[in-house]
């Protein structure tokens, strides 16, 4: 699991010639013919949690599940918004790339400059005026569908339905997939030659700057005690609740309004672990990278529903409390539990029956016989 930093260079293709004076200085509407380039810079040592590959113990097969970390960004989006004398902003302009580079024109001026990848079939962009901040976010899942997979059975509401407690039923969202943004404000674009640095033969602006992850991965394993082959995996998967609906990228301020998250759960028959990964939009209504605003971010609890499938082809969901792992994780993280299954033993029934003793937090559990829409 990478922590990506990829560094942003601008080069001006503007001809300016060296020893020569440019003036009168440009006005605001005057064009930079601009080249952008992208680097990439991968520090493998430095991960989303210190010291994570050692509390990591489920055997994930890369091969077949892919990579635990981030997905390096294919194509790019820049927004351009250019500020007034008084530093409003005016004008909005987008550019996108494929890879790592692109030709563009940037007015000299002041501008706050967006930078976020675009190659996610799952993210959704939108913005609630032309000068307004870019929002991401995910579809919701169908009520149709949710109710129709095994591990949503116990949100259902229907009297008698579950044991849960929530007030009102939350919505599902899709997982979002690997975000990065950057927000570099105040950026003044001259034709100064003062101002750049002159290679092969031109001049060069170069802004740096880290494109740090707007999504989190949680990393969920479950360690199963006495299981004895009992537990074979899981038929339905699993979710985590109350996390974030979406990201203001300027701010990086999640959304106050919550969703959960849905995920695939594998086996590890060697050391008897069910494990997840999970993107996420993180803790809501926080900045995830300022412990101050992760500290005053609004009270809420979190959950890890999961479905239990046995030998006998039972199933079961069980919901365990995991708010305070997340709250403590707001990068994202390793959650680690543990089942004794000698308290949760399958039954000989297809709908199941009997307890559950979860090591952490609280629970419930529904149980019966379900339609799995795929």
């Amino acid at each position: 699991m990478r922590r990506k930093g990829l560094i942003l260079v601008f080069m001006l293709a503007a001809v300016l010639v060296a020893g020569c004076r440019i003036e009168p200085p440009l006005h605001l509407r005057k064009a930079v013919a601009t080249k952008v380039i992208v680097e990439t810079k991968v520090n493998l040592d430095v991960m989303w949690q210190v010291n994570w590959s050692a509390q990591w113990q489920f055997g994930w097969n890369v091969s077949a599940l892919g990579p635990l970390g981030y997905k390096d960004p294919a194509s790019m989006r820049l927004h351009i918004y250019t500020q007034d004398s008084d530093g409003m902003p005016v004008a909005h302009a987008t550019h996108n790339f494929v890879g790592s580079e692109a030709s563009m024109e940037v007015f000299v001026g002041t501008h706050n400059l967006l930078f976020h990848n675009n190659d996610s079939e799952a993210l959704l962009f939108k913005s609630d005026g032309d000068l307004e901040p870019i929002q991401c976010y995910t579809r919701q899942i169908s009520k149709g569908l949710k109710t129709s997979a095994p591990v949503y059975t116990i949100m259902q509401k229907a009297a008698g339905a579950t044991k849960a407690d929530d007030p009102e039923e939350e919505p599902v969202s899709l997982e979002p997939e690997s975000l990065f943004s950057l927000y570099d404000v105040n950026r003044h674009i001259t034709e100064n030659p003062e101002d750049y640095v002159y290679e092969n033969g031109r001049y060069i602006l170069k802004i740096e700057g880290e494109l740090s992850p707007s999504t989190y991965i949680y990393l969920i394993q479950v360690k199963l005690l006495n299981n004895e082959g009992r537990v074979i995996g899981s038929s339905g998967g699993g979710a985590i609740t109350g996390m974030a609906e979406g990201v203001d990228l300027p701010s990086r301020m999640t959304w106050t309004s919550t969703v959960s998250v849905p995920m695939d759960v594998y086996l590890d028959k060697e050391q008897d672990m069910l494990g997840a990964k999970v993107f996420t939009f993180g803790i809501p209504g926080c900045n995830p990278y300022d412990d101050a605003s992760v500290a005053s971010a609004p009270d809420g609890k979190h959950f890890f529903v999961l479905n239990v499938s046995y030998v006998n082809g039972s199933w079961r969901n069980i919901r365990m409390d995991i708010t305070d792992q997340v709250r403590a994780l707001p990068l994202g993280g390793v959650i680690t539990l543990e089942i004794d299954v000698d308290d949760f033993p399958p039954d000989e029934s297809s709908g199941g029956g009997g307890g559950f003793n979860a090591l952490i937090g609280t629970w419930d559990e529904e149980t019966g016989s379900t339609t799995i829409i795929n």
